[in-house]
């Protein structure tokens, strides 16, 4: 068995920023397309809503061949860069040209082109966020090994993508509410957003500090035995079905928000105010649940989160024409909740990544955090085709008055599914045992000294 290094030493801030800035832009893209893109779809460019949930879904079969392989590739490249620098900045360029792609067809395009523009596009956005976001996650649990640390760390990366996810949400939603040139707008949108992650991926990676040269020999050497090890470890694997639950559940929110505003409570002008009542108080919310977990068991803390989270979001079943102060209350509950899971539930997986080190001397962070990656893709776009296809089914129609059937459909896959989702993650949750003695008894030994 390979011993870790131990780094006792607090990360500093400027670390912390460094490591969190290039997660802020490129959570501005992705959030675009997870909150606005489905209906800028439908609407502005006039594909079928069934056509988009396809799209989406087929780009969630092909994560499940480039996650682990990209994962896997991460734990075991050799680069004067390091394992994980290398592939972030691999990702910058194609993330801003893809996303820019999907914004901004070719005007001419229409019927079956489109389509297949549009297809390619999302298929090839997913594949350049995944050269970033494993290896990012990757790197964040090898910047240090202390238990508090790492709250703090992934608690740095949330911060910094919740802002990202807040000016998608906040001002990229209105301004395309009240753009006379949709198309035109999202194109300068998402040029200026993806100028600004280039840039904060290339910095990121020229100013972190190196990576240990004793990392690069401590990956796994073969894919499908990174993946049988994964799966062979009983925390991560429980871990991985109470994230896709978790996942599934919120993957309708951010899809549906802008139909909810604008078919149910009747309020287009509601979608900034809704996501910012959701993205303010989980941003706010970041140093509470770093200061809880550096004291509280990490478990218990991601629990309490759940529930918040099925409160929060199974309130949105209930929205009705004028439900404002509703569907701004139930984001400010969800929004607190979901703090947690991008902060101590991060950290409780780094943990877990510690376990697989002690039972086989490797330390595989890639594919752990490719692992969860895809779960939390697939649970998204299976959500997002779910929902495309119910809309289509129950006789959606852009920009008209929608029938009973179809109102009734955007709230239950909006809010009740959610909190059966959140309620059934919760009691498996229940099952994970590795507490904060048992994770510090692994690391004291694996350091060759007793625990303190």
């Amino acid at each position: 068995m390979t011993s870790s290094s131990h780094r006792p030493t607090p990360v500093g801030w400027a670390v912390l920023a460094l490591y969190g800035l290039p997660a802020m832009g490129v959570n501005f893209l992705y959030a675009l397309i997870l909150i606005l893109y489905m209906k800028f779809a439908t609407d502005v460019l006039g594909i079928a809503a069934g056509v988009v949930g396809v799209i989406f879904f087929v780009s969630r079969v092909w994560d499940g061949i480039s996650d682990p392989l990209i994962g896997s590739l991460s734990d075991r490249t050799t680069s004067r860069l390091g394992r994980r620098k290398t592939w972030m900045l691999a990702s910058s360029v194609p993330l801003a040209l893809t996303a820019l792609a999907m914004w901004a067809p070719p005007p001419s395009l229409e019927g079956v082109g489109l389509v297949v523009w549009v297809g390619v596009s999302v298929v090839l956005f997913y594949t350049a966020y995944t050269l970033f976001d494993v290896p990012q996650m990757a790197l964040g649990a090898e910047l240090t090994e202390e238990p508090r640390e790492r709250v703090r760390v992934f608690g740095a990366r949330h911060l910094l993508r919740t802002v990202g996810l807040l000016v998608a949400g906040g001002l990229g939603a209105a301004l395309l509410e009240s753009a006379v040139a949709p198309r035109e707008t999202a194109f300068w949108m998402v040029l200026v957003g993806g100028v600004f992650t280039v840039a904060m991926i290339v910095w990121a990676v020229l100013a972190l500090p190196a990576e240990p040269s004793d990392y690069a020999a401590r990956g796994g050497t073969d894919l499908r035995r990174s993946l049988r090890d994964v799966w062979a470890n009983g925390h991560a694997r429980l871990l991985l079905l109470v994230y896709f639950l978790d996942q599934l559940g919120m993957g309708s929110i951010g899809v549906l928000s802008p139909y909810a505003v604008s078919y149910v409570v009747k309020e287009p002008g509601l979608l900034s105010q809704m996501l910012i009542a959701y993205m303010v108080p989980s941003l706010l919310s970041i140093p509470v649940w770093v200061w809880l977990g550096a004291r509280y068991p990490k478990r218990e803390l991601w629990a309490s989160a759940m529930v918040m989270g099925a409160i929060g979001f199974g309130g949105l079943f209930f929205l009705h024409e004028g439900s404002i102060s509703l569907m701004l209350t139930s984001a400010v509950l969800a929004g607190v909740g979901g703090g947690c899971g991008s902060t101590v539930g991060q950290a409780l997986k780094a943990n877990v990544i510690d376990v697989d080190e002690y039972n086989t001397g490797e330390r595989k962070e890639g594919a752990y955090f490719a692992a969860w990656n895809f779960v939390a893709k697939l649970a998204g776009g299976t959500m997002v085709g779910v929902v495309g296809l119910t809309l289509q089914g129950v006789g959606f129609v852009p920009n008209a008055e929608q029938t009973e059937a179809t109102t009734f459909a955007i709230r239950f896959l909006m809010g009740g599914l959610p909190f059966l989702c959140f309620a059934v993650g919760l009691w498996y949750f229940r099952q994970f045992s590795l507490g904060e003695a048992e994770h510090a008894a692994i690391l004291a030994e694996m350091r060759g000294r007793e625990p303190r």
